[in-house]
């Protein structure tokens, strides 16, 4: 693997013809409040064997910060994209610029997340990535006439732990954490929305995926920690919309346990959602089946978009 150090380094790259136009550090100091006191060191891990193809993950973070891709005919809909990584990395590329693509083409402006990652020691503990996330969807609310966007349109994109993270927004936007920096931090919290990922939900033993809940909770979790983070046993009337996709055959993240069990709740609660469950997809969609009818996962997700959160 080959290792690049950057210390405050702007990174802005073209997705065809899609800009990162703006790298958005989440914090007024850019070290997060609760990170002051973090030695961490911060790398960033290019984990691609491809000449060309970049699959980057991001370790050490304290200036947790947001990349803005605009798309070139903007819909006045936004998302912000939490990239997985079981929590022990963010992902950036696979699961944050690569899918940022299709949504800008399509007119959504697209927010990818670089959060922090629990395991750290970060003062917020296994709370540090959600305060991340509040924070991230209070700026582009907060800024949203000058971003081009409906502050009543903005939802957040997950996948794996990115999509716990996204889940923890959803059923958790209330949560104070910390305390108040400035104004921004008085900005309402809630999604409009939610796309979920194969994502992780229930940190409970029967299905939890171990390495997350470890990073985030630590080796002997108490009970009332577990269902904490247990993201299905929050949803409410008041979760956003949520469109959640699947593979049957993912030995990472079990589905039934997670995105499964987290519709159901949603049904439960009379939310809105659509669930989708491939055949073969295995983990990150990574089946070596180039027919596999979950290569079009995405496309599918626009569709939901489009017709019931962007009409």
């Amino acid at each position: 693997m080959k290792k690049i150090l950057v210390a405050g380094m702007v990174l802005i790259f073209s997705l065809a013809g899609v800009c990162a136009q703006e790298k958005i550090y989440l914090w007024p100091e850019k070290t997060a409040p609760g990170s002051k006191n973090v030695t961490v060191q911060h790398e960033i891990v290019e984990r691609s064997k491809v000449e060309g193809v970049n699959d980057r993950a991001e370790l050490g973070i304290t200036e947790p910060y947001m990349t803005l891709y605009k798309a070139k005919n903007p819909n006045g809909a936004a998302i912000l994209i939490a990239p997985g990584g079981a929590y022990q990395r963010v992902v950036f590329d696979v699961e944050g610029a690569d899918r940022a693509k299709l949504y800008c083409e399509n007119g959504y402006t697209v927010f990818v997340l670089n959060y922090r990652l629990p395991g750290d020691g970060h003062a917020e503990g296994a709370y540090a990535p959600l305060a991340d996330a509040q924070r991230a969807i209070r700026i582009i609310r907060s800024r949203a006439s000058e971003y081009g966007v409906d502050p009543n349109k903005i939802g957040v994109m997950g996948s794996s732990a990115g999509g716990h993270l996204a889940s923890c927004l959803g059923t958790k936007y209330d949560e104070k954490i910390g305390t108040k920096i400035d104004d921004i931090d008085d900005v309402y919290a809630r999604p409009d929305f939610m796309l979920l990922c194969y994502p992780v939900i229930t940190m409970q033993d029967a299905g939890a995926h171990m390495g997350s809940r470890k990073v985030l909770l630590g080796e002997k979790p108490k009970k009332k920690q577990l269902l904490e983070f247990s993201t299905d046993l929050l949803v409410t009337d008041k979760t956003p919309p949520t469109f959640i996709v699947l593979s049957q055959n993912d030995g990472s993240v079990k589905p039934y346990y997670n995105g499964v069990a987290f519709a159901h709740k949603l049904s439960e609660k009379g939310v809105p959602y659509e669930l989708h469950i491939f055949q073969d997809g295995k983990h990150g969609f990574k089946t070596t089946d180039p027919n596999a009818t979950c290569k079009e996962w995405q496309v599918v997700s626009l569709n939901w978009l489009n017709a019931y959160v962007n009409k």
